[in-house]
């Protein structure tokens, strides 16, 4: 019997249902005696019976359903379920920054990670090399940001034409609508101060030097971030927060805060201004004062704001009403974050990011990963996490298929921890279940990676390696990319 994720308790009964078209099928809701996304799902000679905790219970053990009828095609066996998710937080990410990809095709990925219980989705819609929400007070946020003349990325991929794509909100509406109905939470990101080339370069007056620039073509950190003392730069935060919040209402709204280089707010009178204005030490301590400051703006529109871990760094992040997302950190920002009882979402790029080749983020590492083992955790800290996310970032994921097919099945594993807490020891029950649920993602049109991918042959290894080299243009990524193949080579961890 193949499901993901796996039950927290299964009783398999000796008999089957047999039953011609659809099963016959009773939904009760339980809420004294189940967890709002619990359910216990029974089989036997009287048909399907599904209790939930709430509507959204109902839909898992829906879910679960489905996944048995995959299974056995006409009959279902005698069975007794009772189960729900340690994590309320299971999330993937899509950017469609670097590159885009068509309201069909999120669909599609949206339907895959509704048959594993995923109940939140990232959407990474803003950044340096493209501006994809469509803006009405703020029009050449679109006109100007959503384009780029090029796209070069590596070495692989040097496109020299216009690079134009953005989401209109009739289209995102109907995103969020679909998610909707499969009990999945939207959470759009607009990065802020830093990746915000476009914004910029639409409206070269909130940067610190005023000067144009145009979106970029290519991956990387950039010193042109907004400009935290000019006035007009909270302004045209507010509004693009407004206009999104029109359209997604979600719990959550995430407000980047990685990878912003301070060398232009070092250099610019008003910045530094601010920063003595408010009698703060430092201009890492700046950014916190922004994050906060939206945060708050964010708590008036009943949602709670979500910053990448880099905004820990000035040390003044308000808790209140702010989730950290943990990506990558050289320090204990983050544990100490989370060990003082603050919301903590865990998505590490090892071994969370699909984006990196199945030789560095393998299958089976994801799948024995344990969130609540992080290094340095306490019991509060790991009752302090939300869940986990895997992200794709697509600065080298160029269409549909390419996307698609580094997902998954490595987003099956994520579905297994997000739901179980990880720790977990079948790998070679999972990869039969895999191979199982790759063949029935590809008659719902959804590619997976190739078995001799996620199966880590030593040649594939080695392919991977070398694609990843060739991809890797810039001396810190080069360095990582050593760093990788050493330990990759040797047996060892990152």
């Amino acid at each position: 019997m193949h499901l993901i994720p796996t039950p927290r308790k299964l009783e398999l009964k000796s008999g089957f249902y047999n039953f011609e078209g659809e099963p016959k099928i009773t939904k009760e809701i339980k809420r004294s005696f189940l967890t709002d996304e619990g359910y216990r799902l029974t089989i036997d000679e009287n048909g399907v019976l599904i209790e939930g905790g709430s509507e959204k219970g109902v839909y898992y053990g829906e879910v679960t359903l489905k996944q048995l009828m995959f299974n056995y095609r006409g009959l279902l066996p005698y069975i007794y379920i009772s189960d729900e998710p340690e994590f309320s937080y299971r999330g993937f990410m899509i950017d469609s920054s670097r590159h885009f990809f068509t309201v069909e095709e999120i669909k599609k990925i949206i339907d895959a990670c509704a048959l594993f219980k995923f109940n939140k989705f990232h959407f990474h819609l803003t950044d340096d090399q493209g501006f994809r929400f469509q803006m009405k007070d703020y029009p050449l946020l679109t006109e100007i940001g959503s384009k780029r003349s090029a796209s070069e990325f590596s070495r692989d991929e040097n496109i020299q034409e216009e690079y134009a794509h953005f989401y209109t909100k009739d289209e995102l509406k109907e995103i969020v609508k679909y998610c909707h109905e499969r009990y999945i939470e939207v959470i759009p990101e607009f990065d802020i101060p830093g990746h915000t080339t476009t914004l910029i370069a639409a409206y070269p007056e909130l940067s610190c030097r005023g000067e144009k620039i145009e979106p970029k073509t290519k991956g990387g950190i950039f010193e042109d971030i907004l400009c935290v003392g000019n006035p007009e730069t909270e302004k045209v935060i507010h509004a693009v927060i407004d206009e999104m919040c029109e359209i997604f209402d979600s719990k959550y709204f995430h407000i980047g805060g990685d990878e912003a280089p301070k060398t232009r707010w070092v250099e610019c009178p008003k910045c530094r201004a601010k920063k003595d204005e408010l009698g703060l030490k430092n201009f890492q301590e700046l950014q916190g004062w922004l994050m906060n400051e939206v945060s708050e703006y964010l708590k008036t529109k009943g949602k709670t704001a979500i910053c990448w871990n880099d905004a820990l760094k000035g040390g003044n992040l308000d808790s209140k009403n702010t989730a950290v997302a943990l990506w990558l950190e050289k320090n204990n920002n983050s544990i100490e974050w989370a060990n003082a009882g603050n919301k903590l979402i865990v998505e590490c790029n090892l071994p969370l990011y699909i984006d990196y080749p199945y030789v560095v983020n393998s299958l089976e590492k994801i799948y024995k990963f344990s969130p609540k083992k992080l290094k340095g955790l306490t019991e509060v800290g790991a009752n302090s996490i939300l869940g986990i996310e895997s992200p794709a970032w697509t600065e080298h994921i160029k269409s549909f298929n390419e996307l698609s097919s580094m997902c998954f099945p490595r987003w099956f594993a994520v579905a297994e921890v997000a739901w179980t807490g990880g720790e977990n020891k079948a790998y070679k029950q999972f990869l039969s279940t895999t191979q199982f649920f790759c063949d029935i993602l590809r008659e719902m049109k959804v590619p997976s990676g190739a078995k001799e991918e996620w199966l880590g042959t030593p040649q594939k290894k080695i392919s991977q390696l070398l694609n990843y080299g060739r991809r890797t243009i810039t001396p810190e990524s080069v360095a990582g990319f050593l760093r990788i193949q050493k330990n990759e080579l040797l047996g060892g961890d990152e």
